[in-house]
């Protein structure tokens, strides 16, 4: 039996709208994509261990004559980490070749999509997101969780420069499609769509309803804080009665972020931006980092 294997990778950037790309290319009628969209071989060591027959695997039953491709935030990085160290550290396989070059010399001809973000935007969300977990405590703030979980990579996901350098150096121009969340997804959903079509040599007439279906609806900070201390009182409520809840906890004005929080992501992240535009060949004025915005 022959093996499929990818066409395309979208391989982030982590919540910069890769599951709403994902999401229109699985109701294309000329796509065959597997059921989980993020297989994440090459974004960890023990993943990338269980070898290429239980990644190509996840193909099994596809149909052949059609686009096929998979979705991992984990592969727009440098080097595969150890996911399953013990420690809060991030610990990575430096004795392995990039991601990029493991990907590019397994596929040579891949097609990759790369979707960013504001930075300082995306961090935020990737905050948010892990504390709906419940693990962490949201009280500490968004400085003190990445500085003090850095395997959860926070702040690590936003340095696009130092990613896409090394992806560029791996990857002719026409492998490479790039979308600007702001611009591309929120703004111009349709034509965006229509160049990734053309892009992925899928026909790019097909119009996709409901384009701007939001695809992960997110909690509020209330309902998050909640959450965490009160899990046993919000399990029995059920999840209308909590949002309930949460609404009337907005007299104690809880706030997920300070002053600190967001100059700590722009001191991060201001730096890389001339080069992140170099890099994309866009102009990135609409990435406020932060500056006058409500988060």
């Amino acid at each position: 039996m022959n093996m499929l294997f990818p066409h395309f990778m979208i391989i982030g950037a982590q919540k910069a709208g890769t599951t709403w790309l994902w999401d229109k290319l699985v109701k294309h009628p000329n796509t065959s994509l597997p059921l989980n969209k993020e297989i994440h071989y090459f974004g960890g060591v023990e993943k990338y261990r269980q070898g290429e027959s239980w990644y190509l695997s996840h193909f099994e039953g596809l149909d052949s004559q059609k686009i096929i491709g998979e979705a991992s935030t984990t592969y727009f990085y440098d080097y595969m980490p150890y996911w399953r160290n013990p420690s809060e550290e991030l610990v990575i396989d430096d004795n392995s070749p990039p991601i990029a070059e493991l990907i590019t010399r397994r596929f040579p001809d891949i097609k990759v999509v790369l979707s960013l973000r504001d930075p300082v935007k995306r961090a935020i969300s990737a905050y948010r997101h892990w504390m709906k977990q419940g693990k962490y405590n949201p009280l500490d703030g968004l400085k003190t969780t990445a500085l003090k979980h850095p395997k959860l990579r926070i702040l690590e996901y936003g340095y696009y420069a130092t990613y896409l350098e090394m992806w560029r150096r791996y990857l002719a121009d026409e492998q490479l499609f790039i979308v600007i969340f702001e611009k591309d997804i929120v703004e111009c959903p349709q034509a965006t769509l229509q160049k990734l079509f053309t892009f992925l040599d899928l026909d790019p007439s097909v119009n996709l309803e409901e384009l701007n279906q939001i695809v992960h609806k997110s909690w509020n900070w209330n309902r998050i804080v909640l959450e965490h201390y009160a899990s046993p009182l919000t399990s029995r409520l059920g999840g209308r009665l909590s949002n309930q809840l949460s609404k009337l906890l907005n007299i104690f004005n809880f706030s997920p972020f300070n002053e600190v929080d967001i100059e700590f992501l722009q001191k991060a992240y201001l730096p890389e931006r001339e080069q992140i535009e170099m890099l994309t060949r866009r102009n990135l004025d609409c990435w406020s980092y932060g500056k006058n915005d409500h988060l």
